[in-house]
């Protein structure tokens, strides 16, 4: 664990120094400042609205962090060969993509705090009510941010920095079509289709179960069990992916 946790740090104060990571929390505390500028437009729901967007522009920036830093982790290391150096000391390549994960994971974690913390800032400044379901709904932003950074470092275990942001972001993408995919199961006319329509609804995430921004927005209450489920089937789909992430790694030849 003290390697895997090196690792970690390292990737930590690295991407703490990007410009990538200064420019998001910047521009989310903007976005967030201005939204509560907008209320000509708001028709009346200034309150959903200020939610709305603070919420939803914590998700994007989140996403904008794992596409543009998570999906380089591994391959540069290997770019600058920096890799022979971590693997001839004891440092094992499981260690590595665990210190990737979490080096990701706390960068996430920095960037939701700080963020939170503004958005609630900003909530109480201007009087906006809100229950322990704004707080949920962050919390499952994190959970799904964590669940995109899993799939990013096992993207990029076998392809470039790009191709690994686009896998990553058509995950995301597909995610939330995943229910769809059950009226395509019924109307698809050949066995084959149905079992190939089957498996992707096995193995592609539903970020249904983690998009609760709507209740948030309208005060709704949302149960500590449901929270538990999204939690338990987050942390499911990031065991399985950092296994094979390992699994993959392992058999990595360094040119």
């Amino acid at each position: 664990m003290k390697n895997v946790y090196l690792v970690a740090s390292i990737v930590f104060k690295e991407s703490a120094r990007h410009r990538i990571i200064l420019f998001s929390i910047i521009l989310a505390f903007i976005i967030i400042a201005v939204s509560t500028t907008l209320k000509p437009l708001a028709l009346g729901e200034m309150e959903r609205l200020v939610k709305d967007s603070g919420l939803s522009t914590i998700t994007l920036f989140s996403l904008f962090i794992i596409f543009f830093s998570g999906t380089r982790l591994i391959f540069q290391e290997i770019e600058k060969k920096t890799i022979f150096i971590l693997i001839t000391k004891p440092v094992t390549r499981d260690e590595i993509i665990l210190g990737k994960f979490f080096g990701l994971f706390s960068i996430i974690l920095f960037f939701t705090f700080l963020t939170t913390v503004y958005f609630l800032f900003v909530l109480l400044l201007k009087g906006i009510t809100f229950n322990s379901t704004l707080f949920y709904s962050i919390f499952n932003i994190f959970l799904e941010s964590l669940l995109l950074s899993a799939f990013a470092i096992f993207f990029s275990t076998f392809s470039t920095p790009v191709l690994s942001g686009i896998f990553t972001f058509f995950t995301y993408l597909t995610g939330f079509f995943v229910n769809n995919i059950s009226y395509l199961i019924d109307k698809v006319p050949t066995f084959i289709l149905k079992v190939f329509f089957k498996f992707l609804m096995l193995i592609i995430p539903n970020f249904y179960y983690l998009d609760i921004k709507v209740y948030a927005v309208n005060n709704l209450k949302v149960s500590f069990n449901f929270i538990l489920f999204s939690l338990s089937y987050t942390l499911i789909y990031i065991v399985l992916l950092l296994y094979l992430s390992v699994l993959i790694f392992r058999k990595k030849e360094f040119l």
